[in-house]
């Protein structure tokens, strides 16, 4: 068998472990996913395996032929898409004994993934795969987690490895609600011992002022008394300082980053928000739209399905005004708000409270109120945009758009999911889900879309 071991493996840069004592084996005959925030390591972890980078310290035991996929950069002269196939088809025909791919599905239409998901079924040897897509998830055997520099193993696909996470959840939250009860009890103990030793205090001094005995051994008697309460007090403050901080370690396992969308002041416009009328439109001599039709009305949620390159981000640009048709009338109706691939909404220089009161015109407090409904409270709020991981910065874009009570009637969405964790991807969809207006939405991502209950698909196809 051929396969890859780390044992003891340490790497990190200046003070951050990005692996921590990491210990696991890849093998030829495992098709494994590895799964993490945005900067834990994942990709680090992949060029160890082919030996690109070095650890730290600790061992790495190659036994296999690897090939490495990196993501693929997008250029001029193929669509990301084609460029993506290409790769991985050749990734493919390499037939290493372990194939190493970074966000393979990147880029790829419905036709692509569906392709890509053929191959990786059928491909004989081992696969270790960096991937947020979770339709891919339920393509693989393994899924490590990747977080703080430590890996759990889970055996299984995507949703097994849900039901593992929902059962550690409850888990942690049963734990929470034990260490509560203990707190509870250890400060009744306490208050009953403080009553206790008052009572029997006034007590002694009721019967040292009926009694001959002298003041001296009295006080002795009583310091000694105080002497015995102060360690028992010391126990049990001893077992009250272990509660509060196993509470604390629980408290932040179960930190979760939902967000708080408010209600609008207003109703959504449900009437029409988007009339196109006999569109033309063509980039040089490539024409993509020919007399092209398209309606949307409030509330509604529409889904841009087609091709890489049939012009579905073309036509939310015309719609937004980024384009100008060449021939046809659009017409809008109603607020629109566009959130792009890159998340290029926001000013980079600026804070999140600037650019929620820039975006939104909200007061300077309304704004660091919005902020800390979106999980960002206190100094987090005056972090600069630019400084940001990419959850993060999905968040600040959100707050910035629908943290207002005068949110958009129709939102704009072009592959919101791309370069995103699972678990921002989670908070987008929540979100989404507490948003009531209208959605356009271009995304390859068949959960996402499922999960933010899209009620309509449009076909953009060849004209």
């Amino acid at each position: 068998m051929a396969f890859i071991s780390l044992s003891n493996v340490y790497f990190g840069y200046s003070d951050n472990n990005l692996l921590d004592g990491v210990s696991i084996a890849f093998n030829d005959n495992d098709h494994v996913a590895i799964i993490g925030d945005n900067g834990c390591g994942k990709t680090t972890l992949l060029r160890l395996l082919t030996g690109e980078i070095l650890p730290n310290s600790g061992n790495i035991n190659r036994n296999a032929s690897v090939f490495m996929l990196n993501q693929t950069n997008v250029s001029d002269s193929k669509s990301g898409g084609e460029q993506q196939m290409f790769a991985l088809m050749r990734a493919f025909d390499s037939a290493p004994d372990i194939l190493l791919l970074d966000e393979p599905t990147n880029n790829l239409d419905a036709d692509a993934k569906r392709l890509f998901f053929n191959r990786m079924r059928t491909y004989p040897n081992g696969i270790v795969v960096v991937s947020h897509d979770r339709e891919l998830l339920q393509h693989v055997d393994k899924i490590i987690e990747l977080s703080n520099g430590q890996i759990r193993v889970y055996g299984g696909n995507y949703d097994f490895y849900q039901t593992q996470k929902q059962i550690e959840a409850d888990s942690i939250y049963s734990k929470y609600v034990d260490t509560q009860k203990s707190i509870a009890r250890l400060n009744d103990t306490i208050n009953i011992a403080q009553n206790t030793r008052q009572h029997h205090e006034s007590k002694q001094q009721k019967d040292l002022n009926n009694s001959k005995r002298s003041r001296m051994a009295a006080n002795a008697l009583k310091g000694k008394s105080q002497e015995t309460e102060a360690k028992k007090r010391a126990i049990i403050q001893k077992k009250m300082d272990k509660q509060l901080l196993e509470q604390q370690t629980l408290a932040e396992q179960m930190r979760n980053d939902t967000i708080k969308i408010p209600m609008p002041n207003k109703p959504f416009y449900s009437k029409e928000l988007v009339n196109i009328s006999a569109l033309t439109f063509s980039y040089g001599d490539k024409q993509i739209f020919n007399d092209f039709d398209f309606v949307m009305y409030g509330k509604s949620r529409i889904r841009l399905t087609g091709k890489n390159g049939s012009g579905k981000t073309t036509l939310i640009k015309i719609i937004c005004g980024e384009l100008q048709a060449q021939t046809g009338t659009i017409k809008t109706f109603g607020k629109i708000a566009y959130i792009n691939q890159d998340l290029s909404v926001l000013n980079k220089n600026k804070t999140i409270v600037e650019n929620i009161m820039e975006t939104s015109g909200c007061l300077k407090h309304d704004a660091h109120a919005i902020a800390a409904n979106f999980g960002f409270r206190g100094d987090a709020s005056t972090q600069i945009v630019g400084t940001l991981s990419g959850g993060e910065l999905l968040k600040a874009t959100l707050a910035a758009i629908l943290g207002n009570v005068n949110q958009p009637d129709l939102l704009i969405l072009d592959e919101p999911t791309n370069n995103l964790e699972i678990k921002s991807i989670s908070i987008l969809e929540d979100a989404l889900n507490q948003y009531t207006g209208a959605i356009l939405l271009v995304s390859h991502d068949e959960m996402f879309v499922k999960n933010i209950k899209i009620d309509k698909e449009i076909h953009i196809g060849e004209q």
